[in-house]
């Protein structure tokens, strides 16, 4: 299993966070998210490595981007 961090930026309250975290949760071979809105900080666990692109496409159409 991998961690990693990504920035997301937009984020501004718990309803974010919880948007995120189930968008982030259906890109395959996540295991667990967990986003701190208050510092846009992204804690990714998967079984392999997890592109920005990757979720910045699950997060197209909403005012959060991973950089």
């Amino acid at each position: 299993m991998q961690t990693q961090t990504v920035n997301i930026t937009g984020t501004t309250c718990p309803a974010c966070k919880k948007l995120i975290e189930k968008r982030i949760f259906t890109i395959s071979d996540i295991t667990g998210v967990n986003v701190d809105f208050k510092s846009g900080k992204s804690v990714i666990e998967s079984n392999r490595p997890i592109s920005k692109e990757e979720i910045n496409k699950v997060l197209e159409e909403l005012p959060y981007e991973a950089n």
